[in-house]
């Protein structure tokens, strides 16, 4: 197997590349992004927080979308937090407003008032 681009990145954070063809070199550009984990929900309803986590990963693969796509851990633990159980309790969430109402409100207010 022919090796055409080797990247190594350094104790400083900076990518080197090294490859068969110099040009390549030239014309490439990478970004690395390092994710920091998620922090858990320490709210009042944790089981509320993962069934509505489990939801969103299903919608997610559901939608063939990343799980962030379809709402923010911020806005599940808001949620989680007030346990809506009308179209305007959870239309007051920060970050849920009427057009996500109307993509994923019935679901989510199935799970909140279970």
């Amino acid at each position: 197997m022919n090796t055409l681009l080797k990247i190594t990145i350094g104790d400083d954070g900076k990518a080197q590349f090294f490859s068969d063809y110099a040009s390549l070199e030239d014309e490439l550009s990478v970004q690395i992004f390092v994710r920091q984990k998620a922090e858990p929900y320490q709210g009042p309803h944790p089981e509320l927080a993962e069934d509505l986590i489990l939801w969103r990963r299903a919608k997610a693969r559901e939608m063939n979308v990343p799980p962030f796509f379809i709402l923010h851990n911020r806005v599940l633990y808001a949620i989680a937090d007030l346990k809506p159980s009308t179209k305007e309790e959870l239309t007051m969430v920060p970050g849920f407003g009427e057009k996500m109402f109307d993509k994923f409100g019935k679901d989510i207010l199935e799970i909140t008032t279970l």
